[in-house]
C-alpha cells in the first residue's frame, strides 16, 4: 500500500521530512479491523507531529489522526461497513490514516452518518472531539445560557457554535477581523469583530448586560485569557484546549469570589476507542441536521502525492477551508 511515513523530526517548517513510501498492507490481529482509507483530514496536530512537537510520538510513522473508510477485514459483521473515526494515538503511537489502509480496535469502530460523505466524515473528529470535551461532559451547556467563543471561525470554535446552540445557548462568537461566522448554527449568534470593538471584555459585559457569560469557549489561549477570566458570570466556566503563551496570570480572588470553573481539554488522552464514544454520541445531531461537518471543496481535497502541500497549507494557516487527503485521488 501508499503511505506517508516520517522516520525523523523535521529541522523546519521549510523542511517537512516524510516520504511517500511502497509498504506492506499490514496485517491484522485480534480485537483490530483493518480499515480502506477513504478520506482523512489533515489538523495541525497532524503537522506539528512532523515537527516532533506532539506527545507521545515515536517514529517510523504514518501521520493521520481522522479517517473515514470501509472495513475490509475484521469481524464479519463489520466488513462492508463504512466507519468513521479519530484517535489521539492515530499518528502518533500508532500509524494514522494519511495511508490507502489503517489498523484500528475493533471496539474503534463505528459505521459514519449516512448522511455525511466520507471526505465530511473524515474531517470531523479532532475538532468536534475537543469541542465536545469541553461543551458537553465539561462544561455542561444547557439551554438559557449565553456561551462565548474566541476564534469562532476557527473548526474548534465552529463546532463549539453548533454544540452550544443545539443545546438552546445563545453564542456571542469573538472574531479578529471578520463581521459575520460562516458555519452553521441553529439559535441565535451575535458576532464580535475585535477591529470595531478590540475590548473582548467589554464586548461580553455589553451583550450581557454586565452579567458576562455563562461559558467561554477560549480556542486561542494566552491572548483572551485574562479578559476571558474577568468576563465570566457567577459560576461560569472557561475552557482552554490552546495555548501560545504557557504561563499566565490569574487573579485568585476574583476566581474563587465568581464560583469559577477552569476546563482543560485534550483530547490526545482519547485513543481511538474512547474517540469512537465521543463520535457516536454526537452522531444524532449529524443524523438528524442539528449540526453540520465542515464543508468540503474539491480543491482542498489531495492526494498523498501532493501531500506536502496539503501539509503546508495547514502548518502555516493560509485557508480556513478543512483540507482532506484521498488516498486514492
Amino acid at each position: 500500500m501508499r503511505a506517508i511515513r516520517v522516520s525523523e523530526k523535521s529541522a523546519s517548517s521549510d523542511d517537512l521530512k516524510f516520504e511517500l513510501a511502497d509498504i506492506e498492507t499490514p496485517k491484522i490481529k485480534d480485537g483490530e479491523c483493518l480499515v480502506e482509507i477513504q478520506a482523512s483530514g489533515i489538523n495541525p496536530s497532524d503537522v506539528k507531529a512532523l515537527l516532533g512537537k506532539m506527545p507521545n510520538l515515536t517514529w517510523p510513522r504514518t501521520p493521520g489522526r481522522d479517517y473515514a473508510g470501509v472495513v475490509v477485514e475484521g469481524p464479519s459483521e463489520l466488513v462492508g461497513k463504512e466507519v468513521w473515526g479519530t484517535g489521539g494515538d492515530l499518528g502518533m503511537g500508532r500509524d494514522g490514516a494519511h495511508a490507502e489502509f489503517n489498523v484500528v480496535d475493533v471496539a474503534g469502530i463505528r459505521e459514519k452518518p449516512a448522511n455525511l460523505s466520507m471526505a465530511e466524515a473524515g474531517s470531523v473528529g479532532v475538532s468536534w472531539t475537543c469541542a465536545w470535551l469541553g461543551m458537553v461532559p465539561g462544561a455542561h451547556v444547557a439551554e438559557g445560557e449565553t456561551v462565548a467563543v474566541l476564534g469562532a471561525n476557527g473548526k474548534v470554535g465552529e463546532a463549539s457554535i453548533q454544540i452550544a446552540t443545539a443545546a438552546g445557548a445563545s453564542v456571542i462568537a469573538v472574531e479578529r477581523t471578520r463581521d459575520e461566522y460562516f458555519g452553521h448554527a441553529t439559535g441565535p449568534v451575535d458576532v464580535v469583530n475585535l477591529e470595531h470593538e478590540p475590548d473582548v471584555h467589554q464586548a461580553i459585559m455589553d451583550r450581557t448586560d454586565g452579567k458576562g457569560a455563562d461559558i467561554i469557549m477560549n480556542t486561542v489561549g494566552s491572548p483572551y485569557f485574562d479578559a476571558a477570566c474577568n468576563s465570566l458570570a457567577k459560576q461560569g466556566r472557561q475552557i482552554i484546549c490552546t495555548t501560545i503563551e504557557e504561563e499566565n496570570m490569574i487573579n485568585l480572588r476574583t476566581f474563587y469570589r465568581g464560583n469559577y470553573h477552569m476546563i482543560g481539554v485534550s483530547n490526545m488522552d482519547h485513543n481511538n476507542i474512547l474517540s469512537g464514544e465521543l463520535l457516536e454520541d454526537m452522531k444524532p445531531g449529524f443524523e438528524s441536521g442539528a449540526y453540520k461537518p465542515y464543508p468540503i471543496k474539491d480543491e482542498n481535497i489531495y492526494g498523498l502525492a501532493n501531500a506536502g502541500e496539503a501539509y503546508q497549507i495547514v502548518l502555516k494557516g493560509t485557508s480556513r477551508a478543512r483540507i482532506v487527503i484521498d488516498p486514492k485521488a
